[in-house]
């Protein structure tokens, strides 16, 4: 497992260091760069032919509307998912750029009271730490429980295919970012147009996978781009396991990781999985170990 572990942080350490920047349009139009534009195909920031939503109002949450599928819309949660063992509930973070990232971990290894990464599939059981793969051959959406004051199943993981369109497939950018200080992945709903009021920089990329200010916003400028629709992952590392329990430890702080649902949820998982993953210029996508930790953000259907 401790294998597993290293070879996704090894992964991830030669994005970081070597690793272009591809823009993915729809129309199959695919440009590698180390200086990102926010101007797409055909000169404007919006773009040329724009994808109408089924659902073209923004969400109550005030996150915007993002195609997942042809036809198929979704909006984000408020904040990342996150746990409490004390009081065996179920929130959303906050703020979208709030983490806990290596609190997950006590000084003595074990997981804290409040927990946001999570082993593969544990929305049935979020705290387990099993070591064995034969724990995880199932998954279990972290939807299915009550989240909040929302009920049971208003939330899901998004699949690998959607993931896919959603990042590749669509016009629309997706930038590196730090936000109020945090490091991440900024998602850009349908049909976006920058804020008047919003400075964006001609060159967002940056050789040290840890370096996400090479493109900024303060807390003020997130809450408009917020209220436009805007998304953000924060990059909250992940925790992984050695050879027992006693040897669980946190990684590679300044990468992203989000799990990613089977396509057939009825699948039965071997060793490994997908994961999203990015660094503060690359975004990718990689198996992983059941048994690490990653952050999980979940979607509500349109």
């Amino acid at each position: 497992m401790k294998k597993m572990f290293m070879a996704v942080i090894a992964l991830m350490m030669t994005i970081s260091a070597s690793a272009q920047f591809y823009i993915y349009y729809s129309d199959g139009t695919v440009a590698k760069v180390d200086s990102i534009s926010m101007i797409a195909p055909g000169g404007t920031n919006t773009p040329d032919t724009p994808i109408e939503p089924e659902e073209p109002t923004t969400p109550s949450t005030g996150i915007g509307v993002f195609s997942v599928a042809e036809g198929k819309t979704v909006t984000f949660s408020p904040g990342n998912l996150q746990y409490t063992q004390s009081t065996d509930t179920w929130s959303f973070a906050e703020n979208q750029y709030d983490l806990i990232g290596a609190g997950n971990l006590t000084t003595l290894g074990n997981l804290a009271d409040k927990i946001d990464l999570f082993c593969y599939g544990t929305g049935d059981a979020p705290t387990k730490i099993s070591l064995s793969t034969d724990d995880y051959l199932y998954f279990v959406d972290w939807g299915t429980n009550v989240i909040g004051t929302d009920t049971a199943n208003t939330w899901r993981t998004l699949t690998y295919q959607e993931w896919s369109h959603l990042i590749w497939g669509r016009p629309t950018l997706n930038l590196p970012a730090e936000v109020n200080g945090v490091g991440g992945l900024v998602l850009l709903p349908d049909n976006w147009v920058w804020p008047d009021n919003i400075h964006i920089n001609d060159n967002i990329y940056n050789e040290c996978g840890c370096d996400y200010s090479s493109q900024t916003f303060t807390k003020d400028e997130w809450l408009i781009l917020e209220q436009a629709g805007a998304v953000f992952l924060p990059a909250a590392g992940a925790h992984g396991y050695g050879a027992g329990l006693d040897q669980r430890r946190f990684g590679d702080e300044c990468g992203g990781f989000y799990w990613v649902a089977p396509d057939d949820p009825n699948a039965t998982i071997n060793e490994v999985c997908y994961t999203i993953m990015f660094s503060s210029h690359a975004i990718n996508y990689s198996w992983s170990a059941t048994v690490n930790g990653y952050s999980v953000r979940l979607v509500k259907d349109l």
